[in-house]
Protein backbone atom coordinates (compact mmCIF):
# COMPACT_ATOMS: atom_id res chain seq x y z
CA UNK A 1 0.00 0.00 0.00
CA UNK A 2 1.47 3.34 -1.00
CA UNK A 3 1.52 6.06 1.79
CA UNK A 4 -0.10 9.39 0.44
CA UNK A 5 -0.18 12.14 3.07
CA UNK A 6 -3.28 14.20 3.74
CA UNK A 7 -1.59 17.26 3.25
CA UNK A 8 -3.46 19.90 5.37
CA UNK A 9 -1.61 23.04 2.91
CA UNK A 10 -1.33 21.57 -0.29
CA UNK A 11 -0.77 23.32 -3.20
CA UNK A 12 0.54 26.34 -1.77
CA UNK A 13 1.35 28.35 -4.47
CA UNK A 14 4.39 30.91 -3.80
CA UNK A 15 4.80 32.45 -7.84
CA UNK A 16 3.19 33.10 -10.69
CA UNK A 17 4.60 30.04 -12.56
CA UNK A 18 2.58 26.79 -12.22
CA UNK A 19 5.60 24.70 -11.19
CA UNK A 20 5.81 27.18 -8.13
CA UNK A 21 3.79 25.34 -5.41
CA UNK A 22 4.44 23.29 -2.71
CA UNK A 23 2.73 21.08 -0.29
CA UNK A 24 3.01 21.27 3.41
CA UNK A 25 1.68 18.89 6.41
CA UNK A 26 2.33 19.84 9.95
CA UNK A 27 0.07 18.99 13.08
CA UNK A 28 2.62 20.16 15.93
CA UNK A 29 3.09 23.96 16.93
CA UNK A 30 6.77 23.98 17.42
CA UNK A 31 8.70 22.02 15.32
CA UNK A 32 11.67 21.40 12.91
CA UNK A 33 10.72 21.81 9.00
CA UNK A 34 12.14 18.74 6.53
CA UNK A 35 12.10 20.40 2.93
CA UNK A 36 12.52 17.51 -0.17
CA UNK A 37 13.30 18.61 -3.34
CA UNK A 38 12.48 16.33 -6.52
CA UNK A 39 14.68 15.00 -8.38
CA UNK A 40 14.36 14.51 -12.24
CA UNK A 41 17.81 15.75 -14.25
CA UNK A 42 16.46 19.98 -13.78
CA UNK A 43 14.04 18.70 -16.40
CA UNK A 44 11.41 16.45 -14.88
CA UNK A 45 9.93 15.25 -11.87
CA UNK A 46 7.36 16.62 -9.19
CA UNK A 47 6.56 16.78 -5.56
CA UNK A 48 4.84 14.07 -5.73
CA UNK A 49 7.41 11.62 -5.32
CA UNK A 50 9.02 11.91 -2.11
CA UNK A 51 10.52 9.07 -0.48
CA UNK A 52 7.91 6.99 1.53
CA UNK A 53 9.76 6.80 4.71
CA UNK A 54 9.54 11.14 5.22
CA UNK A 55 6.20 10.72 5.33
CA UNK A 56 6.56 9.75 9.12
CA UNK A 57 7.99 12.92 10.04
CA UNK A 58 4.26 14.20 8.94
CA UNK A 59 3.00 13.45 12.86
CA UNK A 60 5.95 15.19 15.02
CA UNK A 61 6.86 17.86 12.26
CA UNK A 62 6.57 20.03 9.05
CA UNK A 63 6.93 18.01 6.50
CA UNK A 64 7.01 19.92 2.93
CA UNK A 65 7.48 18.46 -0.80
CA UNK A 66 8.34 21.71 -3.19
CA UNK A 67 8.29 21.97 -7.11
CA UNK A 68 9.96 24.58 -8.55
CA UNK A 69 10.59 25.64 -12.44
CA UNK A 70 12.24 23.15 -14.87
CA UNK A 71 14.60 23.95 -17.42
CA UNK A 72 13.11 22.78 -20.46
CA UNK A 73 13.84 23.64 -24.41
CA UNK A 74 11.25 26.20 -24.47
CA UNK A 75 12.19 28.53 -21.93
CA UNK A 76 15.20 30.11 -20.03
CA UNK A 77 15.89 28.87 -16.82
CA UNK A 78 18.59 28.59 -15.01
CA UNK A 79 19.93 27.28 -11.61
CA UNK A 80 19.80 30.99 -10.14
CA UNK A 81 16.08 30.61 -11.11
CA UNK A 82 15.57 27.26 -9.49
CA UNK A 83 17.86 28.56 -6.35
CA UNK A 84 15.23 31.85 -6.18
CA UNK A 85 12.17 28.84 -6.06
CA UNK A 86 13.79 27.24 -3.53
CA UNK A 87 14.40 30.53 -1.32
CA UNK A 88 11.55 32.13 -2.20
CA UNK A 89 9.71 28.73 -1.56
CA UNK A 90 11.03 28.45 2.04
CA UNK A 91 10.14 31.78 2.84
CA UNK A 92 6.69 30.59 2.28
CA UNK A 93 6.36 28.40 4.35
CA UNK A 94 7.78 30.57 7.01
CA UNK A 95 4.93 33.19 6.50
CA UNK A 96 2.15 30.24 6.35
CA UNK A 97 3.44 28.58 9.25
CA UNK A 98 3.22 31.85 11.46
CA UNK A 99 -0.24 32.93 10.13
CA UNK A 100 -1.20 29.56 12.01
CA UNK A 101 0.72 29.96 14.94
CA UNK A 102 3.83 27.72 14.23
CA UNK A 103 7.07 28.21 14.92
CA UNK A 104 9.62 26.54 13.02
CA UNK A 105 13.02 26.14 14.80
CA UNK A 106 15.12 24.93 11.41
CA UNK A 107 15.17 23.49 8.04
CA UNK A 108 16.20 20.24 6.62
CA UNK A 109 17.04 20.28 3.67
CA UNK A 110 16.33 16.60 1.31
CA UNK A 111 16.90 15.83 -2.47
CA UNK A 112 17.23 12.99 -4.88
CA UNK A 113 19.32 12.86 -7.48
CA UNK A 114 18.79 17.17 -9.34
CA UNK A 115 17.48 17.73 -6.21
CA UNK A 116 19.77 16.50 -4.15
CA UNK A 117 22.57 18.40 -5.94
CA UNK A 118 20.08 21.99 -5.26
CA UNK A 119 19.84 21.21 -1.72
CA UNK A 120 23.46 21.01 -1.05
CA UNK A 121 24.38 24.12 -3.01
CA UNK A 122 21.42 26.01 -1.77
CA UNK A 123 22.62 25.19 1.54
CA UNK A 124 26.31 25.28 0.92
CA UNK A 125 26.20 28.55 -1.20
CA UNK A 126 23.90 30.48 1.03
CA UNK A 127 24.76 29.24 4.32
CA UNK A 128 26.18 32.59 5.51
CA UNK A 129 23.09 34.64 4.04
CA UNK A 130 20.10 33.24 5.35
CA UNK A 131 19.15 35.03 8.58
CA UNK A 132 15.57 33.70 8.94
CA UNK A 133 16.34 30.60 7.23
CA UNK A 134 18.30 28.20 9.79
CA UNK A 135 19.42 25.08 7.50
CA UNK A 136 19.90 22.57 9.94
CA UNK A 137 21.42 20.22 7.79
CA UNK A 138 21.76 18.70 4.11
CA UNK A 139 20.82 15.42 2.71
CA UNK A 140 22.13 14.38 -0.82
CA UNK A 141 20.02 11.39 -1.90
CA UNK A 142 22.66 10.23 -4.97
CA UNK A 143 22.51 14.02 -6.18
CA UNK A 144 25.74 15.50 -7.91
CA UNK A 145 28.59 17.20 -5.80
CA UNK A 146 31.03 18.11 -7.91
CA UNK A 147 30.86 18.83 -11.99
CA UNK A 148 34.83 18.82 -12.34
CA UNK A 149 34.66 14.96 -12.00
CA UNK A 150 34.56 14.70 -15.71
CA UNK A 151 35.35 11.29 -17.02
CA UNK A 152 33.42 10.10 -14.33
CA UNK A 153 30.09 12.28 -15.40
CA UNK A 154 31.06 11.36 -18.78
CA UNK A 155 30.52 7.75 -18.26
CA UNK A 156 27.41 7.62 -17.37
CA UNK A 157 25.42 5.69 -19.90
CA UNK A 158 21.72 7.20 -18.73
CA UNK A 159 22.66 9.99 -21.24
CA UNK A 160 23.14 8.27 -24.23
CA UNK A 161 24.67 5.31 -25.56
CA UNK A 162 28.11 7.06 -26.99
CA UNK A 163 30.31 9.94 -25.77
CA UNK A 164 29.12 11.82 -28.47
CA UNK A 165 25.27 12.12 -27.68
CA UNK A 166 26.19 12.00 -23.66
CA UNK A 167 28.23 15.02 -24.18
CA UNK A 168 25.93 17.12 -26.18
CA UNK A 169 23.38 16.73 -23.47
CA UNK A 170 25.80 17.78 -20.75
CA UNK A 171 26.77 21.04 -23.52
CA UNK A 172 22.86 21.58 -23.28
CA UNK A 173 21.81 21.15 -19.91
CA UNK A 174 25.63 22.31 -18.44
CA UNK A 175 24.93 26.01 -20.59
CA UNK A 176 21.62 26.45 -18.30
CA UNK A 177 23.19 25.33 -15.10
CA UNK A 178 26.17 27.62 -15.58
CA UNK A 179 24.39 30.38 -17.10
CA UNK A 180 27.27 30.86 -19.72
CA UNK A 181 27.02 29.10 -23.24
CA UNK A 182 29.26 25.84 -22.94
CA UNK A 183 29.83 23.15 -25.55
CA UNK A 184 31.84 20.43 -24.61
CA UNK A 185 33.82 18.61 -26.65
CA UNK A 186 35.44 15.73 -25.41
CA UNK A 187 35.02 12.94 -22.65
CA UNK A 188 37.83 14.80 -19.69
CA UNK A 189 36.32 17.81 -20.70
CA UNK A 190 38.43 19.54 -17.97
CA UNK A 191 41.56 18.92 -20.39
CA UNK A 192 39.56 21.40 -23.03
CA UNK A 193 41.61 23.75 -24.44
CA UNK A 194 38.60 26.47 -23.27
CA UNK A 195 38.13 24.79 -20.28
CA UNK A 196 39.53 27.82 -18.61
CA UNK A 197 36.39 29.78 -20.08
CA UNK A 198 34.00 27.96 -17.86
CA UNK A 199 36.26 26.55 -15.17
CA UNK A 200 34.96 28.88 -12.64
CA UNK A 201 31.50 28.39 -13.65
CA UNK A 202 31.29 24.76 -13.19
CA UNK A 203 32.83 25.60 -10.02
CA UNK A 204 30.17 27.61 -8.57
CA UNK A 205 27.51 25.07 -8.81
CA UNK A 206 29.87 22.04 -7.49
CA UNK A 207 28.80 21.83 -3.85
CA UNK A 208 32.40 20.51 -3.00
CA UNK A 209 34.04 23.57 -4.20
CA UNK A 210 32.64 25.34 -1.23
CA UNK A 211 34.32 23.01 1.58
CA UNK A 212 37.64 24.33 3.11
CA UNK A 213 39.06 23.81 6.38
CA UNK A 214 37.62 26.61 7.41
CA UNK A 215 34.17 26.59 6.27
CA UNK A 216 30.78 26.97 8.08
CA UNK A 217 28.79 24.23 6.45
CA UNK A 218 25.42 22.60 7.43
CA UNK A 219 25.99 18.96 8.62
CA UNK A 220 25.57 16.59 5.35
CA UNK A 221 24.48 13.39 5.06
CA UNK A 222 25.27 11.44 1.83
CA UNK A 223 23.50 8.53 0.46
CA UNK A 224 24.93 7.10 -2.91
CA UNK A 225 25.00 3.84 -4.96
CA UNK A 226 28.29 1.88 -5.96
CA UNK A 227 26.32 1.28 -9.11
CA UNK A 228 24.78 4.55 -10.24
CA UNK A 229 24.61 5.20 -13.72
CA UNK A 230 23.33 8.27 -13.40
CA UNK A 231 25.28 10.28 -10.95
CA UNK A 232 28.99 8.96 -10.53
CA UNK A 233 29.61 7.07 -7.07
CA UNK A 234 32.85 8.98 -7.25
CA UNK A 235 31.10 12.24 -6.75
CA UNK A 236 29.61 11.50 -3.01
CA UNK A 237 33.63 9.99 -2.34
CA UNK A 238 34.78 13.14 -3.56
CA UNK A 239 32.66 15.76 -1.01
CA UNK A 240 33.20 13.06 1.74
CA UNK A 241 36.54 13.15 1.38
CA UNK A 242 36.76 16.79 1.30
CA UNK A 243 34.30 16.84 4.39
CA UNK A 244 36.64 14.50 6.07
CA UNK A 245 39.16 17.59 6.78
CA UNK A 246 37.02 19.99 7.96
CA UNK A 247 34.77 19.49 11.69
CA UNK A 248 31.46 19.91 10.08
CA UNK A 249 29.31 16.94 10.78
CA UNK A 250 29.12 14.32 8.03
CA UNK A 251 28.28 11.04 6.66
CA UNK A 252 28.47 9.02 3.54
CA UNK A 253 25.90 5.72 3.46
CA UNK A 254 27.14 3.56 0.42
CA UNK A 255 24.62 1.01 -1.27
CA UNK A 256 26.05 -2.24 -3.38
CA UNK A 257 24.41 -4.77 -4.87
CA UNK A 258 20.81 -4.75 -6.72
CA UNK A 259 20.01 -1.48 -4.55
CA UNK A 260 23.20 0.05 -5.60
CA UNK A 261 21.58 1.86 -8.42
CA UNK A 262 20.53 5.77 -8.97
CA UNK A 263 16.97 5.34 -7.15
CA UNK A 264 18.81 3.54 -4.26
CA UNK A 265 16.43 0.43 -4.44
CA UNK A 266 13.12 2.78 -4.54
CA UNK A 267 10.45 2.09 -6.54
CA UNK A 268 7.41 4.85 -7.91
CA UNK A 269 5.11 1.96 -8.46
CA UNK A 270 2.58 4.61 -10.01
CA UNK A 271 2.45 8.18 -11.31
CA UNK A 272 2.66 10.72 -9.11
CA UNK A 273 3.57 8.70 -5.70
CA UNK A 274 5.88 7.99 -3.13
CA UNK A 275 8.60 6.46 -3.72
CA UNK A 276 9.10 2.61 -1.76
CA UNK A 277 12.54 1.35 -0.56
CA UNK A 278 13.06 -2.41 -1.17
CA UNK A 279 16.27 -1.62 1.22
CA UNK A 280 15.20 -0.85 4.58
CA UNK A 281 18.78 -1.12 5.98
CA UNK A 282 20.14 1.96 4.62
CA UNK A 283 16.19 4.30 5.13
CA UNK A 284 16.94 3.17 9.14
CA UNK A 285 20.63 4.53 8.49
CA UNK A 286 19.25 7.81 7.50
CA UNK A 287 16.24 8.38 9.92
CA UNK A 288 18.92 7.31 12.72
CA UNK A 289 20.85 10.30 11.49
CA UNK A 290 18.17 12.54 10.90
CA UNK A 291 16.88 12.51 14.43
CA UNK A 292 20.06 13.93 15.97
CA UNK A 293 18.61 16.89 14.48
CA UNK A 294 15.23 16.55 15.61
CA UNK A 295 15.69 17.46 19.61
Amino acid sequence: MLYKINWNFPDIVYGSDPHQKFDIVCRKKDVHAIVYIHGGGYFTGNKSQYPSFLASYSENHLFASVDYRLIQKDNDIQIGDIFSDIHNALLKIIEISKANGINIKDFILIGHSAGGHIGLLYGYKYFYQNKEIKIAACISLAGPTDFTDDIGLSSMTMWGDDIKTRLTFFSWIGTRLIGKSIELTQYNWTKQKNYSEYKKYIEDISPVMYVSKNAVLPPTLLVHGRRDNQVPYSNAIRLNNALDSTSIPHKLITLSGSNGDHMLGGKVLLADTPTLYTDQAWVMEAIEWIAGFLV
